[in-house]
């Protein structure tokens, strides 16, 4: 009889109403902008070629010498009008032109960034006034952690760091004094 009653009272209970789906794409950034000389300008990630040093061909020390360059990404200010690829919208999703978004921000404040180069999902911006303004550009997006190269990317997650070993100068040992 109980689990009759219990049966019953299962499959007579209402059906909750469907939840929101859970926003898409990664939660966006805050980022402040700064107004500098009249000009609005954001921090971009931007690849710079830097030498690494020469490279010995065939063993050769006398021959051939080739530079070796390694890409390093750095977080460059650029004007909010020269960010490449760049589409500004306010949170509620209506688009707005680059020259107003700079005149808006032409005193600094704080603009929300995609962290992926793409359109923000709208339930992440529910948190935010209509009319605050949300920066898009494959520049903006959040660069990967830096990993360094090599063997010892054996486990991902995990970083080392390689620090070279100090050698200090050995001091003798003063005898106490004795009074």
């Amino acid at each position: 009889m109980l689990m009759s009653l219990s049966l019953s009272l299962a499959l007579a209970a209402p059906v909750p109403a469907g939840t929101a789906p859970n926003p898409t794409g990664p939660v966006p950034r805050l980022v402040e902008v700064k107004a500098e000389g009249g000009k609005v300008t954001v921090p971009v990630t931007r690849a710079e070629n830097q030498p690494a040093g020469n490279v010995v061909v065939n063993g050769n020390v006398n021959g051939a010498r080739i530079v070796v360059r390694n890409e390093v990404q750095k977080a460059v200010p650029v004007e909010l009008s020269e960010v490449k690829e760049l589409k500004v919208y306010a949170a509620d999703g209506k688009e707005v032109a680059v020259a107003d978004a700079v005149k808006k921000l032409a005193a600094g404040g704080t603009v929300v960034v995609s962290a992926d180069g793409q359109k923000v999902d709208p339930r992440h911006l529910k948190l935010f006034r209509d009319d605050v303004l949300v920066l898009v550009s494959p520049e903006l997006a959040a660069a990967p952690p830096a990993v360094m190269a090599g063997p010892f990317n054996a486990v991902p997650g995990v970083q080392f760091q390689i620090v070279p070993a100090q050698i200090l100068p050995a001091v003798p040992v003063q005898p106490p004094i004795e009074k």
